[in-house]
């Protein structure tokens, strides 16, 4: 016995003389009927004042993929904890064939949230989009529904549905290799910005995206043409400052919130500031919150691409100001990335500082409440075609 009692840290021999526990200490801890009723009565109280939706995290392994949604399997993991806090009944879901779907099915959760797009099948190379299964089942989903997702897949067609309802975005055209032998047959002038068409989280952006001249023009198509087998988006270059938009929308209780913030990337060795993947895995940029009349001309536009494009409870909008200081629209990201630490979502959502003029702006927010809202705007859905239907 007393052998034993010399391998009982002192902190712990105090904590059982305080508690009355006289019981030798040869097998597991045996907490007194008082101690351990409380802990279960506080266990009881926390679980009780938790809601009660069964709620669904759905992920799969991005890793490889162009298009990576909000990270990796642990980005998705930590957006998972963040909502045990609130919710009785979460369960994680990595999904590596269309088998783990059924399952999901079968459990019928009140709301599923989805980290990526789609679940791509390497061997057949078939995309099973979230979106387009769950609602054939019948089960509510977060986020934009496909034809909207498409918009982030496809910039291309981002920017032509933007063109076409009056927004502002830099002129732009798709090409492939070969498709123009000489610098005066192109449909702009250089320099130029090349990039992916389909591609998120700045694959396939580096040091030379911009092109200055018609050589490096041609070897960053084929590069990419060759690398993403997509035609390859060009864009004229702008000169100003950019910005990211992380809006939050709530239609059926008529509330939107709008958090922009300025990226300042460093600069690369040609002196140009481009965030590419490179430079987003640095982790280098500065993100600042801006001021009036800035302020006021990104949301007001990020809000009008928002609505334009059908998005859904959640998104992040980038845009970039041309030469004479106007906003224009770069990209939308709705499934934007959530890693804590760097995704510029999240960050966005942190960076805010309330009401400083007239206009109520949005306060700013923890991780976890980031993580909260998704669902909670997903729910709110929910409920309200219970209440129409």
């Amino acid at each position: 016995m007393t052998e034993q009692r010399k391998n009982v840290p002192m902190t712990q021999r105090t904590d059982l003389a305080r508690i009355g526990l006289t019981a030798e200490l040869t097998g597991p801890l045996q907490l007194p009927n008082s101690v351990a009723n409380n802990n279960r009565k506080q266990d009881l109280q926390e679980h009780s004042s938790q809601l009660k939706n069964h709620i669904v995290v759905v992920a799969t392994n991005t890793h490889d993929l162009k298009e990576t949604g909000f990270g990796s399997i642990e980005t998705c993991r930590s957006f998972y904890e963040a909502l045990r806090e609130k919710y009785q009944t979460v369960t994680f879901h990595e999904i590596s064939s269309i088998s783990g779907l059924d399952d999901i099915v079968a459990s019928k959760p009140d709301l599923v949230v989805l980290c990526s797009k789609y679940f791509l099948d390497v061997e057949s190379d078939t995309k099973t989009w979230f979106s387009d299964f769950f609602s054939k089942h019948a089960i509510a989903y977060t986020g934009s529904d496909r034809d909207s997702l498409e918009f982030d897949s496809n910039k291309g067609k981002a920017k032509a549905a933007i063109q076409n309802h009056g927004i502002a975005t830099a002129k732009f055209f798709q090409t492939c290799p070969g498709q123009f032998e000489t610098e005066d047959k192109l449909p702009l002038l250089l320099p130029l910005f090349v990039k992916p068409i389909d591609a998120a989280n700045g694959n396939g952006i580096d040091e030379n995206s911009i092109v200055r001249d018609f050589e490096s023009y041609q070897n960053k198509v084929k590069e990419l043409f060759e690398s993403y087998g997509a035609d390859v988006l060009v864009e004229e270059v702008l000169p100003g400052r950019e910005f990211t938009v992380a809006i939050f929308d709530d239609p059926e209780n008529d509330l939107r919130s709008i958090m922009p913030v300025e990226i300042i990337a460093p600069k690369n060795e040609k002196g140009d500031r481009v965030l590419g993947c490179a430079a987003k895995l640095q982790n280098h940029e500065l993100l600042r919150t801006i001021t009036e009349p800035t302020l006021s001309a990104v949301s007001e536009l990020a809000s009008s691409v928002f609505t334009a494009l059908g998005v859904k409870s959640f998104g992040r909008i980038d845009i970039k100001l041309d030469a004479e200081g106007k906003p224009n629209f770069l990209e939308a990201n709705l499934v934007p990335g959530m890693t804590p630490e760097s995704s510029y979502f999240p960050r966005a959502c942190s960076l805010q500082n309330g009401s400083k003029s007239k206009k109520k702006m949005p306060l700013a927010m923890t991780y976890s409440e980031v993580a909260l809202k998704i669902v909670e705007l997903g729910l709110n859905r929910i409920n309200t075609l219970q209440q129409v239907g």
